[in-house]
């Protein structure tokens, strides 16, 4: 194999795992995937994820779901692997397949589902297995379009066998509490037994009597009389006996694996005399069938306890004492105090301590510190009548470690019995499982960086074509001047668009240095009436109306008017250039719950744009504010617009919410924090403006080649110039005795930045002017009300003309 595909192969499948080796080696070609080289970032990012995790997991990919999986999922597929790489997931699972038909289509619409200890009837070992699985799937993007699933998983088999069997021995110490006659005490056993159809579907009871005869069983009617007629009680010893039942002449009740085999139990009496009999179904193929045997000997024992209570009370705890002895799980005694007054010897088996060291000792010996306060709170809770379940804390072990354990408890004769399970591996399989989640998570926020980068780099690549190519023309000594001119104009108009694209970027992004100014929102939209009227084109009727009386805010103009056009050229292209408009403009007293964020209170105008168009799928609404996100076809939209909404919203104190609905059409609502200001005659006017340029500007640049440009754009314009190259050798210039009219300063420079330099000259030179100008600062972001005039690069020679005039007759100027 050539050294450069093995090195692609190996930044594919990284790792030295087995499954990481065998896909290396296997042949792709063939395959709807084609060669590993040509795979989709969507699919190699998760999968080289998979392959070095410990934890089980498997991911589909491709129209049939292309089955990978990890070192760790290979007991769970059993005799499936190695065969089952590479193949469509309804083959490698066809026996289940249609348990997770639904989840796997939910998926593909992207929503993620999650199933706890979820029942499926696995053949890996070439039968059915019951088998129990908490599992979660997660859509896999390749852009915008779901290609594929992952499945993080744990298996939870013997957790939940072992917890049901536990709650059949529950239950049947409940149902034999009372029990003094043979007759209640079989009544009690069938109970117990009938709750638990999946391990006893054929459960039976014989009562020894002059009448015989059954008392009470789980199995079918057909499997009733069946048992009956093969064992009767006369034909039973004392031993439990296994015998082999009949192909195709048993019931198959509740199982999932109908059984082969019967275990007969008999209930020994007070007196050593069978009084019962318990008749299991088994299948050697089922899993744990030992564990079955186990618990039917369990039953057996505590049923014959409850014969042996009716006639002596102490026999009967004597046999009790075997279920305390054998119980898996915790159980302990504590007392008012805390102490211990009792715990089964599980405890050693669990946390190592033996139970002679245990019983006289306080629960805070062995709690861990940092849950001693809340195990102390819980303990009290339960002596003032509530009852504790599901409680967790830690517990140190003997040899140092510790283990995470969930108490159920009850209360009675002033005691606390308490019944622990170790969830210690659950906790660790959970953290896991949550660590791979965020780690797919991660991965496909990288994939959404890469989109946005490249969709600026496509967009600004277009314009430097425009750009480069008008510049290499223009070179030409013989080129007439209307083209010249026209080559000119080029340059020009793709400036401008350059540094739209640039401030719908930064006002996405929250990093707009915006121009706050007081105005009348519904006087704005009014006066913008005609030309969104323009915009809409004749066949849109526009409705504007007001529902509130006091509609002002303090905001940025231009940007406020950007965002209205934003919104009614989409509502204009989603009702395909007919239908109605209609703008309202109302308040409220609160901005309601969005996209996962909590409601907000507080005063606010509100700007409703609703459109009668064909509405945004559910699928397309938690990605419309993404920067060149677009549904329209190409050419129709650059997917910033909606984006330039949102940054302006967030970035004015406000927010905005969409509602809509297929078929139904949309409604965006602008939410902008409202002002009491009243506009004033003086604003509207306004001192004519100097019709000359003269005066003393100090231009403060620290990037040499545009300083040159400003400063001879001043010297053409009729200014006297100065050129400093940061705010330093600026202070020193003034401190020198020089006299300027204009400081005209970047704001982003190395120490003393733009706006700190504009407060100390204010401060020691106030007849002196400070005219700021940037492309982008995070100062001017979060600082909008600095208070001095704000030029934004790219400029225009007559923009800043003009920004210049007003800073000299002192009239207000755009500030940033």
């Amino acid at each position: 194999m050539p050294l450069d595909r093995s090195l692609t192969l190996a930044q594919v499948f990284p790792g030295d795992s087995d499954m990481a080796r065998r896909m290396r080696e296997a042949d792709w070609s063939d395959s709807p995937l084609g060669p590993p080289e040509t795979w989709p970032t969507g699919l190699k990012t998760p999968l080289a994820m998979m392959l070095t995790s410990r934890f089980e997991m498997w991911l589909g990919w491709g129209d049939d779901l292309r089955f990978f999986y990890n070192d760790a999922y290979i007991p769970t597929l059993g005799i499936k692997h190695p065969t089952a790489l590479g193949r469509p997931f309804h083959e490698v699972w066809r026996e289940v397949y249609a348990d997770v038909e639904a989840q796997v289509h939910s998926v593909r619409q992207g929503v993620p589902t999650w199933n706890k200890a979820l029942l499926l009837l696995l053949e890996r070992s070439g039968y059915p297995e019951e088998t129990y699985h908490t599992f979660s799937y997660s859509p896999l993007r390749e852009g915008t379009d779901i290609k594929g699933l992952m499945c993080v998983v744990t298996e939870e088999t013997e957790r939940v066998i072992s917890e049901r069997r536990l709650g059949t021995l529950r239950r049947l110490g409940e149902c034999l509490i009372g029990a003094v006659t043979h007759d209640t005490v079989l009544q009690g056993i069938c109970d117990a037994l009938a709750a638990n159809t999946e391990d006893f579907p054929f459960a039976l009871a014989y009562v020894s009597d002059p009448l015989g005869g059954l008392v009470g069983c789980s199995a079918t009617e057909e499997g009733r009389d069946l048992l009956q007629r093969r064992w009767p009680l006369e034909d039973i010893g004392p031993a439990p006996v296994q015998l082999r039942l009949p192909q195709g002449t048993y019931p198959t009740g509740a199982w999932s694996i109908p059984p082969t085999e019967s275990l007969i139990v008999p209930i020994p009496s007070a007196h050593g005399e069978p009084a019962a009999i318990l008749v299991l179904g088994l299948n050697p193929h089922r899993r744990d069938d030992q564990g079955l045997r186990d618990l039917a000997t369990l039953v057996a024992d505590r049923a014959a306890g409850a014969f042996a209570q009716a006639r002596n009370v102490e026999d009967e705890r004597r046999r009790s004492d075997r279920i305390w002895t054998n119980a898996r799980d915790l159980m302990v005694v504590v007392d008012s105090d805390g102490v211990f007054q009792s715990v089964s010897p599980a405890w050693t088996r669990i946390l190592g301590h033996r139970v002679e060291d245990v019983v006289g000792r306080r629960i805070a010996d062995f709690v861990v510190n940092e849950d001693a306060v809340v195990t102390d709170h819980a303990l009290e809770a339960v002596f003032h009548g509530s009852q504790v379940t599901g409680f967790e804390n830690r517990y140190r072990t003997l040899d140092g470690g510790v283990r995470w354990i969930s108490w159920n408890t009850a209360f009675e004769d002033g005691l606390v019995y308490g019944y622990g399970r170790d969830i210690t591996d659950e906790k660790q399989q959970a953290q896991a499982l949550k660590q791979a989640e965020e780690a797919l998570r991660q991965a496909q926020k990288m994939e959404a960086i890469g989109q946005l980068t490249g969709g600026v780099a496509h967009d600004f690549n277009n314009l430097l074509t425009v750009i480069r190519s008008s510049a290499d023309l223009l070179r030409s000594r013989d080129l007439p001047i209307d083209r010249r001119r026209r080559y000119i104009d080029a340059i020009s108009d793709t400036a401008d668009r350059a540094a739209k694209l640039t401030s719908q970027l930064l006002a996405f992004s929250r990093r707009q240095a915006l121009k706050p100014e007081h105005f009348n929102v519904a006087t704005k939209v009014e006066t913008l009436g005609d030309m969104l009227r323009s915009i809409l084109g004749a066949p849109i009727r526009l409705d504007i109306s007001t529902l509130c009386e006091d509609c002002f805010v303090e905001s940025d103009i231009n940007q406020f008017e950007t965002a209205l056009i934003n919104l009614a050229i989409n509502a204009r292209d989603a009702m395909d250039g007919e239908g109605l408009l209609a703008v309202r403009i109302d308040a409220a007293d609160a901005i309601p719950a969005i996209r996962g964020h909590a409601a907000s209170r507080g005063d606010f105008v509100t700007v409703a744009v609703a459109d009668g168009g064909y509405g945004i799928a559910e699928d397309d609404l938690a990605r419309i504010f993404e920067p060149f996100f677009t549904t329209k076809e190409v050419g129709r939209g650059t997917g910033l617009g909606l984006s330039q909404v949102y940054g302006f919203a967030k970035q004015s104190g406000g927010d905005v919410a969409v509602e809509s609905r297929v078929g139904h059409g949309s409604t965006f609502t602008l939410y902008l924090p409202r002002t009491r200001r009243v506009e004033s005659a003086a604003d509207a006017s306004r001192a004519p403006l100097r019709s000359r340029h003269d005066g003393r500007v100090l231009v403060v640049e620290d990037n040499a080649a545009i300083g040159e440009f400003a400063t001879q754009l001043l010297q053409d314009l009729g200014y006297r110039t100065e050129l400093a190259c940061n705010a330093v050798e600026a202070l020193a210039r003034l401190e020198g005795g020089a006299t300027f009219d204009i400081v005209f300063s970047d704001v982003v420079m190395p120490g003393i930045g733009g706006v700190e330099l504009a407060r100390i000259v204010k401060a020691r030179w106030p007849s002196t002017r400070v005219v700021l100008t940037s492309g982008y600062s995070h100062v001017l972001a979060t600082d909008a009300h600095h208070g001095f005039p704000l030029l934004h690069k790219p400029y225009s020679v007559e923009e800043l003309s003009h920004t210049l005039r007003l800073a000299a007759t002192n009239e207000p100027a755009p500030v940033g």
